[in-house]
């Protein structure tokens, strides 16, 4: 599939360290970021910190596309769960939108169990 020039005009492509701040903090908010087959090779902490940083940069309203294989269940509870027709994305949400469900209750217990099973 070929993306047409006037979709190109008005997005940004780029590979990123995403563990580097001086790199991440160039980055002006966004409305979708893309980073499919990454984090399952990171620790959980290290998870942590990048959904974090993703967070910081998504604009309210904005999704956050991970791979098939990957899950915020016991990372961070965040981002919304969206069932789309044929995916699963997650979305960062919209101030005074937020709501609790049973994917975020399903993830705070996740991350709660996760915490306590951390190495200090």
């Amino acid at each position: 599939m070929r993306i047409s020039d006037e979709v190109k005009r008005h997005v940004d492509f780029m590979h990123m360290n995403l563990l580097d701040p001086a790199k991440t903090s160039l980055l002006s908010a966004v409305d979708v970021v893309m980073c499919r087959n990454v984090i399952i090779y990171f620790d959980l902490t290290t998870k942590k910190r990048v959904m974090a940083t993703f967070h910081d940069k998504l604009r309210p309203g904005g999704f956050l596309l991970l791979g098939h294989s990957e899950s915020l269940i016991n990372v961070t509870s965040d981002f919304e769960l969206k069932h789309l027709t044929h995916d699963l994305v997650y979305r960062r949400p919209v101030p005074g939108e937020e709501k609790e469900d049973a994917w975020h209750a399903l993830a705070n217990v996740g991350i709660a169990e996760a915490e306590r099973s951390e190495p200090e």
